[in-house]
């Protein structure tokens, strides 16, 4: 009975994606980033809170993102909000755990807060497989009610920290090598998407330390690439 929930709240969340409008302009009311926006960066639109919705115009954004306040709404311009492939604004960064001090301080885009959803945004950690490995996370989520569509997710190591709450990921694009879909006390479900491998390792890593009722659920998703690859490895 319970998975059947699970199982009916997700595609009610999977059919949101479908019920928004194609993203190549603004919503109403929303605050604009980029060229011919109001600011410059998503971070600085996100300190002006005189609405929830921001549409990031086309353009790459070179800055570490931190969603602090619940029932954002985010929304990269695209010619098609149906899939991740024609997406035009990426957010990018190259900050290493290592350095960051955790792995959620590495994240290009970092979410606090519930009821957050993404909608066709690139988001990507750069930082790479150099000498000294680390894990560099794109994504991390700390809180739920998640929502991300039509979204690629780039990395290497720990590319999308899904580490608290309920998260929905739909026709999205997640890329990696080492545990690049991890977390501790999330339950995700993945879906319509394609997982694509850049390495040997494994492709989720759960780090639970009790036997609570967290899970990962891949659906109907493609898994591609190169490297010898596990579907999933207990992180701890």
């Amino acid at each position: 009975m319970r998975f059947s929930t699970l199982l009916s709240s997700s595609a009610a969340l999977f059919s949101l994606a479908w019920t928004v409008s194609c993203a190549s302009s603004p919503p109403s009311g929303a605050i604009t980033v980029g060229s011919g926006g109001k600011y410059s960066t998503l971070s600085a639109a996100l300190k002006d809170t005189s609405s929830n919705v921001y549409f990031v115009y086309a353009g790459s954004y070179k800055e570490q993102v931190v969603i602090n306040r619940a029932n954002v709404k985010i929304y990269g311009q695209t010619p098609n909000a149906l899939t991740y492939a024609n997406n035009q604004a990426t957010i990018t960064n190259n900050v290493p755990a290592s350095s960051a001090g955790s792995n959620d301080a590495s994240g290009t885009v970092r979410v606090l807060a519930t009821g957050v959803s993404i909608y066709n945004l690139n988001i990507a950690n750069t930082y790479g497989k150099p000498v000294d490995q680390s894990q560099a996370i794109a994504l991390s989520v700390q809180a739920g009610q998640f929502g991300c569509y039509g979204c690629k997710l780039t990395g290497y190591q720990d590319t999308l920290l899904a580490n608290k709450g309920t998260q929905f990921y739909g026709k999205s694009y997640i890329e990696g090598a080492v545990d690049f879909i991890f977390g501790m006390e999330a339950s995700v479900w993945i879906t319509g998407s394609t997982i694509n491998t850049i390495g040997n390792g494994y492709i989720t890593a759960s780090g639970r330390q009790t036997a609570d009722s967290n899970y990962y659920v891949i659906d109907k998703s493609s898994i591609t690439g190169t490297g010898t690859q596990y579907l999933g490895r207990p992180w701890r």
